[in-house]
C-alpha cells in the first residue's frame, strides 16, 4: 500500500519583521489512498486559524488532480483570510505536472525554506516568478523545482495511436527510442485493442480524433489485466473537459492542442516512472464520472456493478457492497447534488490485495456528518434514525446500511466525499 508520512511543525520566520508560520513535511505519494489524510491535515490548520503554511515538497514523487485541487483550494482559503500558502522543493516531476495545470500561476513555488520566509515577510500578494518564466507558461524550464534523476535502461512498452504519421510521431519515437522503450505506432483503435495482448503497453497515448477513444478507454479500465495501463489523450483544440455531458470513464491524463512537445515528453516519463509504482501496490483503478440525470445515474451504477462481479467476493459481500455503493450514489444525488441534472457524481474505484474501495464525491456543501457516524455504533441506531424521519429531518438510515453494508465508511471535507471499503478474501 502506497504510503504519505505527515508532519507539521509551528515556526516563525528569521527576518526583521517576524510571522508564524507552520511547515507541513510530506513523504510519499499523494494518491487516492493518501488523499484524504493530506486533506484531512490542511483542514486541521484552517480549523486552528493557521494563516501561513509552507508545504514541504522534497520527498513527494507523485499527485494526483484531486490533491492538486486540495492545493488550490486551501490556498484560496488562506488568501481570503489574509493568509499564505507556499510550496518550497518541488521535484521536476510533480512540479511540471502542476506547472501544466497553470497551478503556479496561482501558488507561489520557492526554492527552499529561507526564500519562503522572505516572501512571508514581504507585503506583496504577488506570485514569485522565476527569472526567465514566460507568464503564459511556455518554459517550464524556469519553473524552481528539483532535478529528478533520468529515467534508465528500458522504460516499457507504449502504443501512440494518431490518424497519420506526421514529423509529430516521428520526434515521439526518437525520444523513446532514446529511452530504451519500446514504441508501436498503430492509426487506430482496432489496432490498439490488437496489440494489447502482444505488446502489454505501460503507456497508451491517444488522439482523441481517432473513432471509438472513450468506449476503449471504458473497456481497458475495467479490465483488471490492463486496468493500470496509463492512458494520455491528445484533444483537438477547444476541447472543454470541464463540461461532463453524461458518463464517462476518465483517462490518466491529458493535453489539449496546442501544447509543447516538452509537455508531452515530461508526461509521458511521468507516467512511465509511476505505472511500476501502482503495480506494486493496486490490482485495478478506475476512475468515472456521470451527471445526475436518472440515465446516466444508471449507467454509473451499472459499471459499478460490472466492476464488484469481478472481484472475489461471496454473492453475499458482492451484494452487500454494490447496496452502499449505491446508497452512497442515491445520497450524493439527492441530497448533495440536489436533483441537479448537470451536478456531477465522481467516483474511484480501486482495488489492492486486501480490500476493495470506492470513493464518491458530489458537487454539494456536504453536511454534519460527524454527529450520524457517532450514532451508527449504538445498539438504538435504527430506532433513533427512523425517529428523525418521523419528525421530518435527515434521518441517517442510509449512512446507517452503508456502514452495516462495508467494513470501513468514512466521510472528508465538508461531507461530499465518502469513502467506502470492504476487505478481500485472503489468496489461499
Amino acid at each position: 500500500m502506497s504510503k504519505l508520512a505527515i508532519a507539521t511543525e509551528k515556526r516563525q520566520t528569521s527576518g526583521s519583521s517576524p510571522r508564524s508560520y507552520v511547515l507541513m513535511r510530506l513523504k510519499g505519494l499523494i494518491d487516492a489512498p493518501n488523499f484524504f489524510a493530506f486533506e484531512a491535515s490542511l483542514e486541521k490548520l484552517v480549523r486552528a486559524n493557521e494563516n501561513c503554511v509552507v508545504l514541504d515538497f522534497r520527498n513527494v514523487q507523485y499527485i494526483n488532480s484531486t490533491g492538486i485541487s486540495s492545493i488550490i483550494r486551501f490556498h484560496s482559503t488562506m488568501t481570503e483570510r489574509g493568509g499564505r500558502l507556499l510550496l518550497i522543493q518541488v521535484s521536476r516531476n510533480v512540479g511540471l505536472t502542476m506547472h501544466l495545470l497553470g497551478v503556479t500561476s496561482i501558488v507561489p513555488f520557492l526554492k527552499n525554506l529561507a526564500e519562503a520566509e522572505e516572501y512571508l515577510e514581504t507585503s506583496s500578494d504577488e506570485v514569485p516568478v522565476p527569472a526567465g518564466l514566460d507568464l503564459e507558461g511556455e518554459d517550464v524550464r524556469q519553473v524552481p523545482v528539483l532535478a529528478e534523476a533520468p529515467l534508465e535502461g528500458s522504460v516499457g512498452s507504449v502504443i501512440v495511436a494518431v490518424p497519420i504519421a506526421s514529423p509529430f510521431t516521428s520526434i515521439l519515437r526518437n525520444r523513446l527510442s532514446h529511452l530504451n522503450g519500446n514504441y508501436h505506432l498503430v492509426h487506430s483503435i482496432s489496432e490498439v485493442q490488437k496489440g494489447l495482448t502482444r505488446w502489454e503497453p505501460d503507456l497508451i497515448v491517444l488522439d482523441h480524433r481517432l473513432d471509438g477513444v472513450d468506449e476503449f478507454i471504458e473497456t481497458l479500465k475495467v479490465d483488471t489485466q490492463f486496468s493500470l495501463t496509463s492512458v494520455i489523450v491528445l484533444y483537438e483544440k477547444g476541447a472543454n473537459l470541464q463540461r461532463l455531458e453524461g458518463f464517462r470513464v476518465w483517462e490518466n491524463d491529458y493535453l489539449i492542442d496546442p501544447f509543447e512537445l516538452m509537455n508531452l515528453f515530461a508526461l509521458t516519463e511521468s507516467e512511465l516512472r509511476r505505472v511500476p509504482r501502482d503495480r506494486q501496490v493496486f490490482a485495478q483503478q478506475v476512475h468515472f464520472q456521470f451527471t445526475s440525470a436518472t440515465d446516466t445515474v444508471s449507467r454509473g451504477l451499472n459499471l459499478a456493478n460490472r466492476l464488484i462481479q469481478r472481484l472475489g467476493l461471496s454473492d453475499t459481500d458482492r451484494t452487500a457492497l454494490y447496496a452502499a455503493f449505491k446508497e452512497g450514489v442515491d445520497n450524493a444525488v439527492l441530497h448533495g447534488n440536489r436533483h441537479h441534472d448537470d451536478a456531477k457524481v465522481t467516483v474511484n474505484f480501486l482495488v489492492d490485495p486486501n480490500k476493495v474501495t470506492f470513493i464518491i464525491e458530489d458537487d454539494g456543501a456536504g453536511f454534519d456528518y460527524e454527529y450520524y457516524l457517532s450514532q451508527i455504533d449504538s445498539d438504538e441506531a435504527f430506532e433513533r434514525a427512523k425517529q428523525r424521519i418521523r419528525s421530518g429531518g435527515r434521518g441517517g438510515l442510509g449512512i446507517l446500511l452503508m456502514h452495516k453494508c462495508s467494513d470501513r465508511l468514512e466521510y472528508t471535507g465538508a461531507g461530499n466525499v465518502i469513502r467506502i471499503e470492504k476487505n478481500l478474501p485472503p489468496k489461499t
